[in-house]
């Protein structure tokens, strides 16, 4: 295989395979470096059953191309609304095999598992090779900056304070799927009495399923489990396939860029002359404490992500998407959910193969 790559991406999550498929498409030579065993990222991996960020408030799509592209290919039922916002429900496992086949399909495409980043070799501000690939653009889709953290580019970071973890695993045999509120309020108050963590209840497309996303630790996941068995009607027979529970982590580490997105800008719905993706997503905030903080855009508003929240500010050859644009604490809170870093890949994607149309020679 060759040791000389176009673009070089790294991290197989939302962003990734968007920033990758696209780079691809346009005629670019491309890695996709993961340090997992498989694609997915926290798509397809984590449990997760909702995409969000897709959508305005009328539940119509925000972004065009491959957003709406993958969205369709795991489509089995329409969006619905939760609370004020629409979400995509889905299967993880689709999930995965959509993006194994859009990776089949690109041909100028290759990716590397278990492979995490060991080393990169900056020169004249730019990247020249990671891990003994010479390279001519990387974007970041780590999620954690991986790139900024061996290369020592300034990052911004959020912590457990805003963007608490969480367990995220399905319950099956459960004969009453809480449907309003109201319904939640009367098995969440007694869990809360009994000394659990908050949880919620998410979309399963499996019938009498729930997805739960539990704010405790993965190690009360079975005292949970009994405690719902034993003391909440409907829940009698309910089961996981699971057997290891794992945290999945909302934060992220940010690269500065050129610019950097802000929360304030993000709930004024700020335009920019050189936008590459849109949101509505809340500024959606989890504490150590597993209580969320919500921060709505005005109604039928929607905000724009620059290119320049996409390119390092100091690499040249250095970009980003997903959850490690250049945004702050408040504003990766909203831009980090996945509809969104389908946008933000596939952006970035583009701006990486432009970069280096206009870095070759006439």
């Amino acid at each position: 295989m060759s040791a000389h790559y176009d673009i070089a991406v790294i991290g197989s999550g939302a962003a990734g395979i968007a920033a990758a498929v696209t780079a691809a498409r346009l005629g670019c030579d491309t890695l996709m470096l993961d340090k997992n065993p498989a694609l997915g990222g926290i798509g397809g991996l984590s449990g997760l059953t909702t995409l969000c960020g897709l959508y305005d408030d009328e539940g119509k799509h925000l972004n065009d191309g491959f957003a709406q592209e993958f969205a369709g290919a795991i489509t089995e039922a329409p969006a619905l609304k939760m609370g004020r916002v629409w979400v995509l429900p889905y299967r993880p496992a689709k999930f995965r095999t959509a993006a194994q086949n859009f990776i089949l399909a690109s041909p100028r495409l290759r990716s590397v598992w278990h492979s995490p980043l060991a080393s990169v070799v900056v020169e004249n501000d730019r990247i020249i090779s990671l891990n003994g690939f010479t390279v001519g653009a990387v974007i970041d889709c780590s999620g954690v900056a991986e790139v900024a953290r061996a290369t020592g580019a300034k990052c911004l970071q959020t912590d457990d304070s805003t963007q608490a973890p969480a367990v995220i695993f399905p319950l099956h045999n459960v004969t009453r799927v809480p449907a309003t509120p109201a319904d939640v309020a009367k098995i969440m108050l007694p869990l809360v009495r009994a000394g659990f963590p908050p949880l919620s209840f998410q979309p399963n497309l499996d019938t009498g399923a729930v997805t739960i996303k539990f704010t405790g630790l993965p190690e009360q996941v079975p005292s949970l489990l009994k405690y719902l068995r034993d003391s909440v009607p409907g829940f009698e027979n309910s089961e996981t396939p699971y057997t290891k529970f794992l945290v999945t982590r909302r934060d992220g580490r940010m690269i500065i860029g050129e610019h950097v997105l802000t929360g304030n800008e993000v709930l004024s719905g700020r335009t920019f002359d050189d936008a590459v993706a849109r949101c509505a997503w809340p500024v959606e905030q989890w504490n150590i404490e597993g209580k969320a903080s919500l921060r709505y855009l005005p109604p039928g508003a929607h905000y724009e992500i620059p290119a320049r929240s996409l390119r390092a500010a100091k690499l040249k050859n250095l970009f980003m998407a997903g959850k490690t644009i250049s945004a702050d604490v408040d504003a990766i809170a909203s831009a980090r959910v996945m509809g969104c870093c389908l946008a933000t890949g596939a952006a970035a994607g583009k701006l990486a193969a432009g970069y280096l149309d206009s870095a070759r020679p006439a």
